[in-house]
């Protein structure tokens, strides 16, 4: 039996596919997941794709002591449901403290498969050298790590891990889904919504605010919103990312607050500029060559990739996106050559997998 823990929205995407290939091979794969109110998406995309999945534990929410109470709950969680089912064979993951710290506990070989393990600057050359706390805390327990190809090898090696243990794959992972994606009037969530498909139309995001990597509350994607209203003749809809009810309060009057999580296929083909607080939406608007404005008040790996290779712009300044945005609605770009650079599939990691681990 193959475990694979989905702890976020990108990686219930991910996963999604990766999960279908394993059991065309004949594996068996257990699903588990998290679930809280206000973090649903993780769960809702698993539902979305028809994926069995069990959910233990819950988001621990913002602070560090509530975070780590989560942690030890869901861990004692995991504990009793392989004393009810038997132990896997491995975990697969996207970098879960809980779940690797479970597995290299009892013995369960890991693999990880995670983008996101250190911080950066704008303009730094150099290979990064702060590494977030969910790497620090999961990739040295690592049997396998497989990685984008746009992370430098010196990086990786830093987490005490041998050459033969980390593999590059040669996409960004957002490519596996988002390359596959066709433009369908049927799927139009502005007629679902009552927009008005004749006017361009914006798409907000929040921040990620309650990771464990975010330090404060960016108010500017908050402080935009109006001003975008007011000077550009457009649809603003927002996709909330923990509260709709304060959204609805605040915005409810000049935007569109997104009820349901959407598919991917539903909304990007239909919009004419994102702007972003995260970084998995970013990433998939610039794949799609949607103009994508980023707010995100960290930076990390991709972000630096992306402004550096000039397919996203960053500021936090309200005037700075209202004037971007107003020169490059609806101006698509070119992005795919600089997310893939070979196969972009499962074959090889899978491959790598059943090699060292599952024959």
């Amino acid at each position: 039996m193959i475990w694979i823990d989905v702890a976020t929205p990108k990686y219930a995407m991910f996963f999604s596919i990766m999960i279908d290939e394993l059991q065309k091979r004949g594996h068996e794969v257990l699903v588990t997941t998290r679930y809280a109110p206000n973090y649903t998406e993780a769960k809702e995309i698993l539902e979305l794709q028809k994926i069995p999945h069990i959910v233990l534990g819950e988001y621990g929410g913002a602070s560090l002591l509530e975070k780590f109470e989560a942690r030890i709950f869901r861990q004692k969680e995991i504990l009793d449901l392989f004393k009810a089912r038997g132990v896997p064979k491995v975990l697969i993951c996207g970098a879960v403290v809980d779940s690797v710290q479970v597995a290299y506990g009892i013995g369960i070989p890991v693999v990880n498969i995670y983008d996101t393990p250190a911080f950066t600057t704008p303009k730094d050359e150099a290979c990064p050298k702060e590494l977030t706390a969910v790497a620090r805390l999961t990739l040295p327990f690592s049997k396998l790590f497989f990685y984008p190809f746009i992370f430098p090898k010196e990086l990786i090696l830093r987490f005490a891990l041998d050459e033969e243990q980390i593999i590059p794959y040669p996409f960004i992972d957002v490519a596996l889904w988002i390359n596959n994606i066709k433009k369908d009037s049927k799927n139009d969530f502005r007629i679902r919504y009552g927009l008005d498909i004749s006017k361009p139309t914006i798409l907000v995001r929040e921040e990620e605010y309650k990771a464990h990597y975010v330090k404060e509350q960016i108010p500017t994607i908050y402080e935009v919103i109006p001003l975008l209203k007011k000077e550009i003749d457009a649809n603003i809809v927002i996709m909330p990312r923990y509260e709709k009810e304060r959204l609805k309060n605040d915005f409810g009057n000049i935007a569109t607050i997104l009820e349901e999580k959407l598919k991917p296929e539903e909304f990007y083909p239909f919009i004419d500029l994102f702007i972003g607080g995260g970084g998995t939406m970013n990433l998939e608007s610039v794949c799609y060559g949607i103009p994508t404005i980023s707010t995100r008040s960290i930076w990390l790996v991709h972000d630096q990739y992306l402004v550096q290779n000039n397919l996203m712009f960053w500021s936090q300044d309200c005037n700075e996106i209202l004037k971007i945005a107003k020169e490059n609605l609806g101006k698509m770009i070119d992005s795919k050559s600089y997310f893939v650079r070979g196969e972009c599939n499962f074959d090889a990691i899978i491959n790598r997998i059943e090699k060292d681990i599952l024959c």
